[in-house]
């Protein structure tokens, strides 16, 4: 499945080809709290070979050895993460058109989790990375 998105004032466009078996998870780490601004995102992670850049020339920024992070220079919109290993990018769901065409499947990071951000449902939690984060 083809999804398209991009930032707030339309200069960074990507496309993303979603697979059944991506990861899909709620990330409640500090990091993701401080670039999306928000107590939780939510995330895809695909193959880098599954996700193109359409339109725009976004910024990044490193703010720790495990990834960069992307964003429009134009608006600030966060976009994408990218490893230093380039096994994966991963789009926050809220950047994308649709972003209820994907539905989270597991909880990360909850022990950086917001205490006032309560979890109301019953996908698996870990403390920490999901044992299958890229």
């Amino acid at each position: 499945m083809i999804l398209a998105g991009g930032c707030l004032c339309g200069a960074v466009r990507f496309e993303i080809d979603a697979q059944p078996a991506d990861v899909v998870d709620y990330c409640h780490c500090a990091l993701c709290r401080r670039a999306s601004g928000a107590p939780v995102t939510a995330w895809i992670q695909v193959a880098p070979a599954r996700f193109a850049l359409k339109r725009g020339q976004p910024r990044s920024v490193s703010v720790t050895a495990r990834g960069t992070r992307w964003f429009c220079g134009d608006c600030g919109s966060p976009l994408y993460m990218t490893d230093p290993e380039a096994r994966s990018i991963g789009a926050p769901l809220g950047a994308l058109d649709e972003p209820s065409a994907l539905r989270p499947t597991v909880h990360g990071w909850v022990s950086s989790r917001v205490a006032w951000c309560e979890i109301a449902d019953d996908l698996p939690r870990y403390q920490e990375d999901p044992p299958y984060d890229l």
